[in-house]
């Protein structure tokens, strides 16, 4: 038997407990969680014992909680199915309705793990969206979908919401940009950050010099000399809080390598259009 705080419903914290297969709830979770006074779902239990049998247990049994009932799933949705709505507030109704609706889904969640407990819920989200980002970019994909992905599993739905309007971040003052952002400037649908990045390690404008960039012995992009003049290196920390090197550049960066061309003096303005005959 174990008991531990888990998110549950809408960002309101209710003790589990896992018994047998079974799990329990306790009445002043449940009712805090609806938005309805703390003895509410526990007078109602005590003044109809009979009605619901085993599947409500008092709270010594199972925790040192003895002023309260908890109950198994099945008691849970007897006793959703028996508070009347008629007589709470508007908001304690809301919650009751969306509470019928979303709580078999939540218990199958959390007897899958995928609702995991309080304590250990940050470490573990941390974890999964720094594998959400590795993944992006193994994928060369945006790592926005998988992040909200994960943001999802974990119920923080107005968090995964808020990623499809959050600006780009760029490290550092203006002017900087990212392989991705790069690649986004030059216009060219078979170009990616992965070929970019060779492209910057072979240096095929000038094989006679060093390359502007190259992997070191833990596979991290490190600048040469002649990178340098282009770009800087900057001290990255990850979600998970591991800190590693990476590359800013400077938009001259695509000039330099032959990535684009600079507009000649004699090209700025286009030729008039003919207005005789020849």
């Amino acid at each position: 038997m174990t008991e531990a705080l888990t998110t549950l419903f809408e960002g309101k914290e209710i003790r589990v407990i896992e018994k047998e297969n079974d799990v329990w709830m306790p009445c002043k979770d449940l009712g805090q969680a609806l938005g309805l006074d703390r003895t509410t779902l526990y007078q109602h239990i005590k003044r109809n014992r009979d009605f619901f049998g085993e599947t409500a247990i008092e709270g010594d049994i199972l925790s040192h909680d003895g002023d309260d009932f908890w109950v198994n799933e099945r008691g849970l949705y007897l006793l959703l199915a028996r508070v009347s709505t008629g007589r709470v507030n508007a908001t304690a109704k809301t919650a009751i309705i969306g509470f019928r609706k979303s709580i078999p889904a939540l218990v199958q969640k959390y007897r899958k793990k995928e609702i995991v407990q309080a304590g250990h819920q940050v470490p573990i989200l941390d974890a999964e969206l720094t594998e959400a980002i590795h993944i992006a970019e193994i994928c060369n994909k945006s790592p926005d979908l998988f992040l909200s992905a994960v943001l999802e599993k974990y119920g923080k739905t107005h968090l995964a919401a808020k990623l499809e309007t959050a600006p780009v971040i760029v490290h550092g003052e203006a002017g900087w940009y990212n392989v991705s952002q790069l690649v986004a400037m030059c216009n060219d649908p078979l170009l990616n950050a992965e070929r970019l990045n060779n492209y910057l390690q072979n240096n095929p404008r000038d094989p006679e010099r060093r390359p502007f960039q190259y992997r070191d012995v833990n596979k991290l992009w490190r600048l040469t000399m002649l990178g340098r003049e282009h770009g800087e290196e900057y001290l990255y920390t990850c979600p998970s809080k591991h800190q590693e090197i990476r590359i800013r550049w400077r938009e001259s960066i695509l000039f330099a390598s032959g990535l684009r061309k600079p507009v000649a003096p004699d090209q700025v303005m286009l030729p008039q259009k003919a207005t005789g005959c020849a």
